[in-house]
């Protein structure tokens, strides 16, 4: 069916609001911005921001969904590169946005909502560090540790924010560590061997 005017309309709406929350939540942090300040901003009514989002965690989300979209846009043409690149892009996407990144890790034991996207997004990069993995040569039973491993990683990274020759590094030895990898391991009597 094709959207009408109206249709149209509400779309660019919304857009322009995520885009002015994204903004100011990134400038001037989550807690420090209220829904009337991002309705001035957007140049809308402050009601008009809830016909499309239920509260202020709602608005948050949506803006990490779109973050989230734009980066996995951008991820297929960073995905055939070295793996030790692909971990470097992906560190640097999260440093974008550290404000946003310790919002969400403090709202989640008070938001549902934020704890559905948070659970949801973990999910997500796990999936994606498993499609990687699959070539790698590591066991498909201890794949999903490496992925969590991985995220791990990476929260740890982002956590202590400031060396980005230390990221480096370890995403160079993490890439290491997958590449090292036995093709196959064949286990018998709990003991494993390389075969």
């Amino acid at each position: 069916m094709p959207r009408n005017h109206r249709d149209v309309d509400s779309a660019q709406k919304r857009d322009a609001i995520l885009a002015v929350a994204r903004r100011v939540f990134q400038t001037e942090g989550y807690d420090g911005t209220g829904m009337a300040r991002i309705a001035s901003d957007a140049g809308v009514a402050p009601n008009t921001l809830y016909w499309y989002f239920d509260d202020k965690d709602a608005l948050l989300v949506a803006v990490l969904d779109r973050m989230i979209e734009e980066a996995l846009r951008e991820y297929a043409d960073v995905r055939t590169k070295p793996l030790h690149e692909q971990l470097s892009w992906v560190l640097a996407q999260f440093e974008k946005s550290p404000g946003l990144i310790a919002t969400v890790h403090a709202r989640v034991p008070v938001s549902p909502a934020v704890r559905d996207w948070h659970d949801r997004f973990h999910q997500a990069m796990e999936a994606l560090a498993l499609d990687q993995l699959a070539d790698s040569g590591i066991p498909e039973a201890e794949r999903p540790l490496v992925a969590r491993l991985g995220t791990f990683v990476f929260e740890g990274l982002l956590s202590h924010p400031g060396r980005p020759a230390e990221g480096e590094a370890i995403m160079r030895f993490v890439a290491g560590l997958v590449k090292q990898q036995p093709k196959h391991v064949e286990s018998t009597f709990g003991v494993a061997r390389v075969v």
